[in-house]
């Protein structure tokens, strides 16, 4: 009797041990994120202002892994998951802070609260 309370104990925890490997298998292999790149030309940017106003916008979007800008370049090198953001919604989140990004124009109200560093020589 004690003999087959063993066996069945052995069998229970050789059963739960192979189950948990399997689990930990399937998380192994689990589908990888879906990481894509974006260039986005931003030629209002100005100064350190504007380049913290859109890293800042576009961080604040679900799926947006990092966000940089390059003030001498005047673009911006976005890392996203393609599952939860696209090139559409990175650009209307630098919109509507109140840049362009690439051929769409800055939302005006957002350009008019930037700071006067931030907004184009002529509009000083």
């Amino acid at each position: 009797m004690i003999k087959r309370l063993s066996l069945a104990l052995a069998l229970g925890l050789a059963l739960t041990a192979c189950s948990e490997s399997e689990q930990s298998q399937a998380a192994g292999n689990a589908e990888p994120a879906h990481t894509s790149e974006a260039k986005i030309n931003v030629p209002t940017v100005q100064c350190g202002s504007c380049q913290a106003n859109i890293e800042s916008a576009l961080k604040e979007l679900e799926g947006v892994k990092s966000a940089t800008v390059d003030l001498n370049a005047k673009i911006t090198l976005v890392s996203y998951d393609a599952m939860k953001v696209d090139l559409a919604a990175l650009e209307n989140a630098v919109v509507m802070a109140g840049y362009d990004a690439n051929n769409i124009k800055r939302d005006s109200t957002a350009y008019a609260g930037l700071e006067a560093c931030c907004k184009l020589p002529g509009d000083r």
